[in-house]
């Protein structure tokens, strides 16, 4: 990984009233080897026993699992699953909800995203996310557009 993303200390967040959901565990997807042998794609996140609160209530328990490089993976579910949170934890997003709050270990190229020296928004620079309906902040139109080209200037 090109640059480390600690840096500062991060602040955590929680929100209140989803349903709580279990994610089944997932089987890291395998490539044939040349010589014919199964390899386990690398690893680019590390999942470990995740759980998110929203103040007192689970809405995710005991997620582990592996995202490969170069590999897709799909999170499919009804609506309130805990699809999104999952995702959201994936970046730190989660932290910007006021309750929220993640326990277990994600780890991403070697490093723990939520270790007290790993700085959000050195996280939320390298690891994007999309979301399925707009999300602007809440500054101007032309505020917004503007935001991502002066973070890389």
């Amino acid at each position: 990984m090109p640059d480390k993303l600690t840096e500062a200390d991060s602040t955590s967040a929680p929100r209140d009233g989803q349903a709580e959901r279990r994610f089944a565990p997932a089987q890291t997807a395998e490539r044939g080897a040349a010589d014919g042998a199964k390899k386990i794609a690398e690893p680019i996140f590390d999942v470990r026993d995740v759980h998110v609160y929203y103040g007192e209530h689970r809405a995710i328990r005991d997620v582990s699992l592996e995202i490969g490089r170069h590999e897709i993976t799909a999170l499919i579910g009804p609506s309130g699953c805990g699809k999104s949170t999952f995702i959201r934890c994936l970046n730190r997003m989660n932290d910007l909800i006021p309750a929220a709050r993640v326990e277990g270990q994600i780890v991403y190229h070697d490093e723990n995203l939520y270790d007290d020296r790993v700085d959000p928004v050195q996280v939320r620079k390298r690891i994007g996310m999309v979301f399925q309906k707009p999300n602007p902040f809440p500054k101007s139109i032309y505020d917004n557009v503007s935001f991502g080209p002066r973070c890389w200037a």
